[in-house]
Protein backbone atom coordinates (compact mmCIF):
# COMPACT_ATOMS: atom_id res chain seq x y z
CA UNK A 1 0.00 0.00 0.00
CA UNK A 2 1.46 3.37 -0.93
CA UNK A 3 1.32 4.49 2.90
CA UNK A 4 2.87 1.04 4.59
CA UNK A 5 4.23 1.36 7.94
CA UNK A 6 7.90 0.25 8.39
CA UNK A 7 8.23 -2.31 11.02
CA UNK A 8 11.76 -1.87 11.51
CA UNK A 9 13.31 -1.66 15.40
CA UNK A 10 13.63 2.24 16.29
CA UNK A 11 17.17 2.84 17.12
CA UNK A 12 19.02 5.35 19.79
CA UNK A 13 18.57 8.66 18.07
CA UNK A 14 20.37 11.86 18.40
CA UNK A 15 21.11 13.25 22.08
CA UNK A 16 18.17 14.90 23.11
CA UNK A 17 18.29 18.32 25.96
CA UNK A 18 20.94 17.14 29.04
CA UNK A 19 17.60 18.97 30.98
CA UNK A 20 15.22 16.34 30.50
CA UNK A 21 14.82 14.07 33.40
CA UNK A 22 16.10 10.53 32.02
CA UNK A 23 12.87 8.66 32.19
CA UNK A 24 11.23 11.20 29.41
CA UNK A 25 14.79 11.36 27.24
CA UNK A 26 14.28 7.27 27.52
CA UNK A 27 10.69 7.67 26.39
CA UNK A 28 11.62 10.66 23.58
CA UNK A 29 14.35 8.57 21.82
CA UNK A 30 12.42 5.93 21.59
CA UNK A 31 9.83 7.59 19.34
CA UNK A 32 11.83 8.97 17.16
CA UNK A 33 11.53 8.32 13.39
CA UNK A 34 15.04 8.05 11.70
CA UNK A 35 15.10 9.57 8.13
CA UNK A 36 18.25 8.58 6.12
CA UNK A 37 19.29 10.63 2.73
CA UNK A 38 22.11 9.70 0.10
CA UNK A 39 23.59 12.28 -1.43
CA UNK A 40 25.62 15.20 -0.80
CA UNK A 41 24.25 17.49 -3.64
CA UNK A 42 21.84 20.49 -3.14
CA UNK A 43 19.08 17.90 -3.24
CA UNK A 44 19.80 16.35 -0.20
CA UNK A 45 21.05 19.70 1.69
CA UNK A 46 17.55 21.20 1.18
CA UNK A 47 15.73 17.79 2.04
CA UNK A 48 17.62 17.69 5.31
CA UNK A 49 16.49 21.37 5.83
CA UNK A 50 13.42 20.64 5.48
CA UNK A 51 12.96 18.15 7.86
CA UNK A 52 15.56 18.38 10.33
CA UNK A 53 13.14 21.21 12.30
CA UNK A 54 10.22 18.35 12.49
CA UNK A 55 9.51 17.03 15.63
CA UNK A 56 10.71 13.54 16.72
CA UNK A 57 12.72 12.73 13.48
CA UNK A 58 16.42 12.36 13.28
CA UNK A 59 17.98 13.28 10.03
CA UNK A 60 21.13 11.34 8.77
CA UNK A 61 22.74 12.11 5.39
CA UNK A 62 25.35 10.01 3.91
CA UNK A 63 27.47 11.39 1.72
CA UNK A 64 30.34 9.99 -0.49
CA UNK A 65 32.94 12.61 -0.04
CA UNK A 66 33.10 15.23 2.54
CA UNK A 67 33.31 18.57 0.29
CA UNK A 68 30.91 20.52 -1.45
CA UNK A 69 32.08 20.80 -5.49
CA UNK A 70 29.57 22.95 -7.50
CA UNK A 71 28.72 20.60 -10.82
CA UNK A 72 27.65 23.67 -12.87
CA UNK A 73 30.93 25.53 -12.45
CA UNK A 74 32.77 22.66 -13.56
CA UNK A 75 32.79 22.84 -17.32
CA UNK A 76 34.64 26.15 -16.85
CA UNK A 77 37.34 24.63 -14.05
CA UNK A 78 37.87 21.73 -16.07
CA UNK A 79 39.94 23.99 -18.73
CA UNK A 80 40.85 26.84 -16.14
CA UNK A 81 41.34 24.69 -13.26
CA UNK A 82 42.88 28.08 -11.57
CA UNK A 83 39.30 28.42 -10.58
CA UNK A 84 38.67 25.21 -8.63
CA UNK A 85 38.84 26.35 -5.19
CA UNK A 86 35.99 29.22 -6.43
CA UNK A 87 33.53 25.98 -7.01
CA UNK A 88 34.34 23.93 -3.57
CA UNK A 89 33.19 24.33 -0.41
CA UNK A 90 35.83 22.34 1.22
CA UNK A 91 35.05 22.47 5.16
CA UNK A 92 32.01 20.48 6.66
CA UNK A 93 31.86 23.02 9.19
CA UNK A 94 30.65 25.73 7.45
CA UNK A 95 28.32 24.37 4.80
CA UNK A 96 26.50 21.21 7.08
CA UNK A 97 23.39 22.08 8.15
CA UNK A 98 22.78 22.22 11.64
CA UNK A 99 20.80 18.92 13.60
CA UNK A 100 21.85 16.78 11.13
CA UNK A 101 23.97 13.61 11.39
CA UNK A 102 26.45 13.25 8.39
CA UNK A 103 28.39 9.69 7.64
CA UNK A 104 30.74 9.81 4.77
CA UNK A 105 31.87 7.48 2.48
CA UNK A 106 30.26 5.76 -1.11
CA UNK A 107 26.75 3.69 -0.43
CA UNK A 108 27.69 0.23 -1.04
CA UNK A 109 24.08 -1.07 -0.55
CA UNK A 110 21.05 -0.69 0.56
CA UNK A 111 19.44 -3.94 2.23
CA UNK A 112 15.81 -3.01 1.95
CA UNK A 113 14.38 -5.71 3.92
CA UNK A 114 16.76 -5.08 7.14
CA UNK A 115 16.19 -1.02 5.92
CA UNK A 116 19.64 -0.53 6.53
CA UNK A 117 22.42 1.50 4.32
CA UNK A 118 25.50 0.45 4.35
CA UNK A 119 28.29 2.47 3.76
CA UNK A 120 32.54 2.39 3.40
CA UNK A 121 34.21 4.19 5.93
CA UNK A 122 38.05 4.35 5.50
CA UNK A 123 37.95 0.28 4.39
CA UNK A 124 35.35 -0.59 6.77
CA UNK A 125 31.76 -1.01 6.32
CA UNK A 126 28.98 0.45 8.27
CA UNK A 127 25.29 -0.22 8.59
CA UNK A 128 23.01 2.84 9.28
CA UNK A 129 19.28 2.05 9.45
CA UNK A 130 16.42 3.92 8.60
CA UNK A 131 12.18 4.14 8.58
CA UNK A 132 12.33 6.20 5.32
CA UNK A 133 15.00 6.42 2.97
CA UNK A 134 15.18 9.76 0.60
CA UNK A 135 18.01 9.35 -2.35
CA UNK A 136 19.11 11.93 -3.73
CA UNK A 137 22.30 10.77 -6.13
CA UNK A 138 21.41 12.82 -9.20
CA UNK A 139 23.34 11.19 -12.22
CA UNK A 140 26.44 10.05 -13.07
CA UNK A 141 28.68 12.45 -15.27
CA UNK A 142 32.54 11.69 -15.57
CA UNK A 143 34.47 14.79 -14.20
CA UNK A 144 31.64 16.81 -14.00
CA UNK A 145 31.36 14.70 -10.32
CA UNK A 146 34.23 13.81 -8.15
CA UNK A 147 35.03 10.07 -7.73
CA UNK A 148 32.55 8.64 -5.21
CA UNK A 149 34.84 8.68 -1.89
CA UNK A 150 37.53 10.34 -3.36
CA UNK A 151 39.40 13.65 -1.27
CA UNK A 152 39.64 17.35 -1.77
CA UNK A 153 43.47 16.55 -2.63
CA UNK A 154 42.68 13.53 -5.22
CA UNK A 155 39.97 15.92 -6.79
CA UNK A 156 41.83 19.08 -7.33
CA UNK A 157 45.17 16.90 -8.46
CA UNK A 158 42.65 15.10 -11.06
CA UNK A 159 41.18 18.63 -11.94
CA UNK A 160 44.53 19.96 -12.51
CA UNK A 161 45.68 17.13 -14.35
CA UNK A 162 42.96 17.58 -17.02
CA UNK A 163 43.26 21.35 -17.11
CA UNK A 164 47.02 20.98 -18.00
CA UNK A 165 46.63 17.83 -20.64
CA UNK A 166 43.69 20.34 -22.20
CA UNK A 167 46.23 23.07 -22.46
CA UNK A 168 48.98 20.56 -24.21
CA UNK A 169 47.16 18.89 -26.43
CA UNK A 170 46.28 19.51 -30.34
CA UNK A 171 43.00 18.19 -30.71
CA UNK A 172 40.46 17.54 -28.23
CA UNK A 173 37.43 15.29 -28.58
CA UNK A 174 34.17 16.27 -26.21
CA UNK A 175 31.76 13.29 -26.80
CA UNK A 176 28.16 14.36 -25.78
CA UNK A 177 25.62 17.00 -27.47
CA UNK A 178 23.59 18.14 -24.58
CA UNK A 179 23.98 21.32 -22.43
CA UNK A 180 27.16 20.47 -20.74
CA UNK A 181 29.27 18.72 -23.92
CA UNK A 182 28.38 21.94 -25.57
CA UNK A 183 29.52 24.92 -22.91
CA UNK A 184 32.63 22.54 -22.51
CA UNK A 185 33.48 22.24 -26.53
CA UNK A 186 32.56 26.40 -26.41
CA UNK A 187 35.14 27.08 -23.02
CA UNK A 188 38.00 25.26 -24.62
CA UNK A 189 37.36 27.45 -28.12
CA UNK A 190 37.47 30.88 -26.21
CA UNK A 191 39.70 29.38 -23.76
CA UNK A 192 42.60 28.06 -26.61
CA UNK A 193 41.40 29.42 -30.15
CA UNK A 194 44.17 27.63 -32.16
CA UNK A 195 43.22 24.13 -30.86
CA UNK A 196 41.25 21.52 -32.89
CA UNK A 197 37.74 21.00 -30.86
CA UNK A 198 35.62 18.16 -32.12
CA UNK A 199 31.87 17.65 -30.77
CA UNK A 200 30.43 14.31 -31.47
CA UNK A 201 27.51 12.94 -30.99
CA UNK A 202 24.99 10.07 -31.45
CA UNK A 203 22.03 12.10 -32.72
CA UNK A 204 21.31 15.56 -32.82
CA UNK A 205 22.73 18.26 -30.89
CA UNK A 206 20.46 19.37 -28.05
CA UNK A 207 17.87 16.32 -28.79
CA UNK A 208 15.23 17.98 -26.55
CA UNK A 209 15.35 21.28 -27.78
CA UNK A 210 13.02 22.72 -30.61
CA UNK A 211 14.60 22.50 -33.98
CA UNK A 212 15.12 26.29 -34.36
CA UNK A 213 17.47 26.34 -31.41
CA UNK A 214 19.83 23.08 -32.88
CA UNK A 215 19.98 25.28 -35.77
CA UNK A 216 20.67 28.09 -34.40
CA UNK A 217 23.49 26.07 -32.21
CA UNK A 218 25.07 24.46 -34.84
CA UNK A 219 25.64 28.03 -36.59
CA UNK A 220 27.10 29.08 -33.72
CA UNK A 221 29.25 26.10 -33.21
CA UNK A 222 30.42 26.73 -37.03
CA UNK A 223 30.95 30.56 -36.62
CA UNK A 224 33.24 29.15 -33.74
CA UNK A 225 35.45 26.80 -35.82
CA UNK A 226 34.29 24.00 -33.53
CA UNK A 227 33.41 20.68 -35.66
CA UNK A 228 30.61 18.55 -34.99
CA UNK A 229 30.25 14.37 -36.19
CA UNK A 230 26.94 12.94 -35.55
CA UNK A 231 26.28 9.31 -35.97
CA UNK A 232 27.49 5.87 -34.24
CA UNK A 233 30.13 6.22 -32.24
CA UNK A 234 32.29 3.09 -32.03
CA UNK A 235 35.88 2.95 -30.31
CA UNK A 236 35.02 5.39 -28.00
CA UNK A 237 37.05 4.68 -24.10
CA UNK A 238 34.27 4.22 -21.64
CA UNK A 239 35.88 6.85 -19.44
CA UNK A 240 37.59 10.17 -20.01
CA UNK A 241 41.38 9.51 -21.79
CA UNK A 242 44.72 12.20 -21.47
CA UNK A 243 46.41 9.75 -24.24
CA UNK A 244 45.96 9.95 -27.87
CA UNK A 245 43.59 8.06 -29.10
CA UNK A 246 41.25 7.44 -32.05
CA UNK A 247 37.15 6.73 -32.37
CA UNK A 248 35.09 6.57 -35.51
CA UNK A 249 31.61 8.55 -35.92
CA UNK A 250 29.37 7.02 -38.45
CA UNK A 251 31.95 6.32 -41.35
CA UNK A 252 34.43 9.15 -39.83
CA UNK A 253 37.69 8.31 -38.11
CA UNK A 254 38.29 11.15 -35.37
CA UNK A 255 41.78 11.24 -33.83
CA UNK A 256 42.19 12.92 -30.39
CA UNK A 257 44.79 13.64 -27.79
CA UNK A 258 42.60 14.25 -24.82
CA UNK A 259 38.88 12.69 -25.02
CA UNK A 260 36.35 13.73 -22.80
CA UNK A 261 32.86 12.24 -22.44
CA UNK A 262 30.17 14.30 -21.76
CA UNK A 263 26.74 12.91 -20.80
CA UNK A 264 25.05 11.53 -18.38
CA UNK A 265 25.59 7.60 -17.52
CA UNK A 266 22.51 7.64 -15.81
CA UNK A 267 21.04 7.73 -12.17
CA UNK A 268 23.32 6.94 -9.18
CA UNK A 269 21.20 3.73 -7.91
CA UNK A 270 24.41 1.01 -8.19
CA UNK A 271 23.75 0.34 -4.39
CA UNK A 272 20.15 -0.64 -5.05
CA UNK A 273 21.40 -3.52 -8.02
CA UNK A 274 20.77 -5.91 -4.89
CA UNK A 275 17.19 -4.50 -4.98
CA UNK A 276 16.51 -5.14 -8.76
CA UNK A 277 12.71 -5.09 -8.26
CA UNK A 278 12.95 -1.14 -6.93
CA UNK A 279 14.79 0.05 -10.57
CA UNK A 280 13.96 0.17 -14.32
CA UNK A 281 16.50 -0.83 -16.82
CA UNK A 282 17.97 2.71 -16.39
CA UNK A 283 18.26 2.25 -13.40
CA UNK A 284 15.88 5.16 -12.20
CA UNK A 285 14.14 4.22 -8.98
CA UNK A 286 10.38 3.17 -9.52
CA UNK A 287 8.03 5.56 -8.12
CA UNK A 288 4.44 6.70 -7.52
CA UNK A 289 2.73 9.68 -8.21
CA UNK A 290 4.03 10.72 -4.52
CA UNK A 291 7.59 9.75 -5.51
CA UNK A 292 7.09 7.04 -3.14
CA UNK A 293 8.92 3.56 -4.44
CA UNK A 294 6.66 1.02 -5.50
CA UNK A 295 8.43 -1.52 -4.45
CA UNK A 296 8.98 -0.62 -1.07
CA UNK A 297 7.16 2.40 0.89
CA UNK A 298 9.91 3.30 2.76
CA UNK A 299 12.24 4.73 -0.11
CA UNK A 300 11.57 7.92 -1.80
CA UNK A 301 13.52 9.67 -4.89
CA UNK A 302 14.87 12.68 -5.80
CA UNK A 303 15.66 13.25 -9.46
CA UNK A 304 16.51 9.61 -9.54
CA UNK A 305 12.92 8.67 -10.27
CA UNK A 306 11.02 7.29 -13.17
CA UNK A 307 8.57 9.70 -12.97
CA UNK A 308 8.31 11.22 -16.10
CA UNK A 309 9.62 14.95 -16.01
CA UNK A 310 11.07 17.28 -19.15
CA UNK A 311 14.18 17.13 -17.63
CA UNK A 312 16.27 17.23 -14.69
CA UNK A 313 17.63 20.49 -13.30
CA UNK A 314 16.64 22.94 -10.46
CA UNK A 315 13.54 24.01 -11.88
CA UNK A 316 11.93 20.82 -11.53
CA UNK A 317 14.25 19.42 -8.45
CA UNK A 318 13.03 22.34 -5.95
CA UNK A 319 9.46 20.71 -6.34
CA UNK A 320 10.60 17.60 -5.42
CA UNK A 321 12.64 17.97 -2.72
CA UNK A 322 9.59 19.85 -1.46
CA UNK A 323 7.35 17.18 -2.27
CA UNK A 324 9.60 13.99 -0.82
CA UNK A 325 9.74 15.34 2.31
CA UNK A 326 6.14 16.36 3.21
CA UNK A 327 5.62 12.97 1.81
CA UNK A 328 8.26 11.47 4.17
CA UNK A 329 6.15 13.49 6.93
CA UNK A 330 3.26 12.26 6.43
CA UNK A 331 4.56 8.55 5.69
CA UNK A 332 5.64 8.22 9.30
CA UNK A 333 2.78 9.42 10.52
CA UNK A 334 0.37 6.87 9.38
CA UNK A 335 -1.03 10.21 6.80
CA UNK A 336 -2.35 9.94 3.35
CA UNK A 337 0.28 11.08 0.44
CA UNK A 338 0.21 14.09 -1.88
CA UNK A 339 0.31 13.64 -5.59
CA UNK A 340 3.55 15.27 -6.96
CA UNK A 341 3.17 18.04 -9.38
CA UNK A 342 5.90 18.60 -11.41
CA UNK A 343 7.63 22.37 -11.22
CA UNK A 344 7.34 24.62 -13.52
CA UNK A 345 5.57 22.80 -16.29
CA UNK A 346 5.55 24.90 -19.10
CA UNK A 347 9.66 24.94 -18.92
CA UNK A 348 9.64 22.19 -21.54
CA UNK A 349 13.40 22.19 -22.20
CA UNK A 350 16.20 23.81 -20.49
CA UNK A 351 15.82 27.55 -21.29
CA UNK A 352 19.71 28.44 -21.31
CA UNK A 353 22.34 27.32 -23.99
CA UNK A 354 26.06 28.38 -23.35
CA UNK A 355 28.73 27.49 -26.31
CA UNK A 356 31.56 28.38 -23.96
CA UNK A 357 31.74 30.37 -20.68
CA UNK A 358 33.08 34.12 -20.79
CA UNK A 359 35.17 32.84 -17.40
CA UNK A 360 37.36 31.28 -20.09
CA UNK A 361 37.38 34.05 -22.33
CA UNK A 362 35.61 36.48 -24.98
CA UNK A 363 34.06 35.12 -27.62
CA UNK A 364 31.53 32.58 -25.63
CA UNK A 365 28.07 32.59 -26.60
CA UNK A 366 24.66 32.02 -25.22
CA UNK A 367 20.85 31.97 -26.09
CA UNK A 368 17.85 32.28 -23.66
CA UNK A 369 14.41 30.63 -24.54
CA UNK A 370 11.77 32.94 -23.08
CA UNK A 371 8.60 30.96 -24.39
CA UNK A 372 9.16 28.35 -21.75
CA UNK A 373 9.66 30.48 -18.67
CA UNK A 374 7.85 31.35 -15.95
CA UNK A 375 5.28 34.31 -16.66
CA UNK A 376 7.29 37.05 -14.43
CA UNK A 377 10.47 35.83 -15.70
CA UNK A 378 9.20 35.90 -19.19
CA UNK A 379 7.89 39.80 -18.67
CA UNK A 380 11.42 40.76 -17.43
CA UNK A 381 12.83 40.34 -20.67
CA UNK A 382 10.12 41.71 -22.79
CA UNK A 383 8.96 38.34 -23.84
CA UNK A 384 12.72 37.96 -25.34
CA UNK A 385 12.78 40.98 -27.22
CA UNK A 386 15.01 42.15 -24.16
CA UNK A 387 16.55 45.84 -23.24
CA UNK A 388 16.67 48.13 -20.32
CA UNK A 389 14.94 48.77 -18.34
CA UNK A 390 13.64 45.38 -18.15
CA UNK A 391 16.64 43.51 -18.99
CA UNK A 392 17.22 43.06 -16.39
CA UNK A 393 15.81 44.95 -13.43
CA UNK A 394 18.22 47.26 -12.06
CA UNK A 395 18.12 44.83 -8.59
CA UNK A 396 19.10 42.20 -10.54
CA UNK A 397 22.56 44.23 -11.83
CA UNK A 398 24.90 43.47 -8.57
CA UNK A 399 25.01 40.02 -10.17
CA UNK A 400 24.82 40.86 -13.86
CA UNK A 401 24.95 43.96 -15.99
CA UNK A 402 22.22 45.71 -17.99
CA UNK A 403 20.98 44.56 -21.21
CA UNK A 404 22.38 41.25 -20.87
CA UNK A 405 19.60 39.29 -22.00
CA UNK A 406 19.63 41.27 -25.04
CA UNK A 407 19.18 44.53 -26.60
CA UNK A 408 15.99 46.59 -27.06
CA UNK A 409 13.83 44.52 -30.03
CA UNK A 410 17.34 42.58 -29.99
CA UNK A 411 17.15 38.14 -29.38
CA UNK A 412 17.90 36.85 -26.13
CA UNK A 413 21.40 35.52 -27.19
CA UNK A 414 24.86 36.08 -28.30
CA UNK A 415 27.84 37.54 -25.72
CA UNK A 416 25.21 39.67 -23.70
CA UNK A 417 23.79 36.53 -22.53
CA UNK A 418 26.82 35.22 -22.56
CA UNK A 419 28.48 37.79 -20.34
CA UNK A 420 25.17 37.57 -17.53
CA UNK A 421 24.97 33.50 -17.02
CA UNK A 422 28.85 32.74 -17.43
CA UNK A 423 29.65 34.23 -13.88
CA UNK A 424 26.19 33.16 -11.97
CA UNK A 425 27.91 29.22 -12.27
CA UNK A 426 29.96 30.11 -9.66
CA UNK A 427 27.66 32.83 -8.21
CA UNK A 428 24.75 30.70 -7.70
CA UNK A 429 26.57 27.92 -5.05
CA UNK A 430 26.27 30.15 -2.21
CA UNK A 431 22.61 30.25 -3.05
CA UNK A 432 22.86 26.48 -2.10
CA UNK A 433 25.90 25.71 0.33
CA UNK A 434 28.14 28.07 2.62
CA UNK A 435 31.41 28.50 2.45
CA UNK A 436 31.82 28.16 -1.29
CA UNK A 437 35.68 29.03 -2.06
CA UNK A 438 36.65 29.42 1.43
CA UNK A 439 40.35 28.03 2.20
CA UNK A 440 40.50 24.50 3.39
CA UNK A 441 40.95 23.93 7.09
CA UNK A 442 42.10 21.20 9.04
CA UNK A 443 39.92 18.68 8.95
CA UNK A 444 39.38 14.79 11.22
CA UNK A 445 37.05 11.88 10.04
Amino acid sequence: SPIARSTSPLLTAAPLPACLPAPEQAVAMATMKKVVIIGGGPSAKHCAENLVGAKNLQVTIVSANKFVEWPLAMPVCLVKPELHDKAISPNFDTYKVKGVEYKFGPVTSVDASAQTVTYSAEGRDEAVPYDALIVATGFGMPLVYPALGSSLADRKAQVLKVGTAIKAASTVVVSGGGPVGLELAGSIRVQYPDKKVVLVSRSKILAGNPEKTQNTVMGVLKSMNIDLATGAISGAPEDFSLEAGSLTVGNEKVSYDVFLPMYSRGPNTAFLKGCAELLDAKGAIKVNESLQSTGRGQIFAVGVGDNKVAFIGFAKLSDQWKDVTNNVKAYLEGKELKKHKEGMPGMTHPPIVLVGNIMNGKGAWAGIDCSVLPGPLKCCCCCGMGGFPFCPPPCCWPCVHPCCVGYCCGKPEGAGPAACIGPLAFKMAGFHFKGIGEAPKQQTM
